[in-house]
């Protein structure tokens, strides 16, 4: 149950009569279901805001069998939602992001040419792969090997 995509929704079901304050009860659980699935997919997420549906309201799914069951069972369902923001970080342009675009373009071919011979069994290097073994390198090997090689 999901509203767009920044956002996370989790859902309890619950008994009212067995629960008077599930906001109160069950926060600490869902922030920490929340923060398990933000950690695990390098998220963070802002504040939880809680809801509390009845089965007939919009976007309620059916009640679930084991609810339905008890007898004088009152169904409700707590609905907790946050904005999620990605913790994406991007890596310092070292080097790579220093050299002009032919001179970079020369150089992932370079080390895909010499990774393929290197590691014939392989897949092809992408090119962020290509671009951490070009900073790894070093100035002298890039420069050395911008003079000297020749890319077809």
């Amino acid at each position: 149950m999901s509203k767009s995509d920044n956002e996370l929704e989790v859902a309890i079901w619950y008994d009212a009569n067995e629960q008077l304050d599930p906001i109160t009860f069950c926060s600490e659980s869902i922030k920490d279901m929340i923060d398990m699935v933000c950690t695990k997919k390098n998220h963070t997420h802002g504040d939880i805001n809680y809801e509390i549906l009845k089965p007939e309201d919009d976007r309620v799914p059916s009640v679930p069998r084991w609810l339905e069951i008890i007898d004088g069972a009152i169904p409700r369902l707590l609905v907790a939602t946050t904005e999620v923001m990605s913790n994406i970080q991007q890596e310092p342009l070292n080097m790579v992001g220093d050299l002009d675009k032919k001179d970079l373009k020369r150089l992932r071919a370079i080390t895909r040419r010499e990774h393929r011979m290197a590691h014939p069994n392989t897949t092809p290097l992408t090119n962020r792969e290509c671009d951490q073994l070009i900073d790894r390198l070093g100035l002298e090997v890039v420069l050395e090997q911008l003079g000297s090689s020749t890319v077809h």
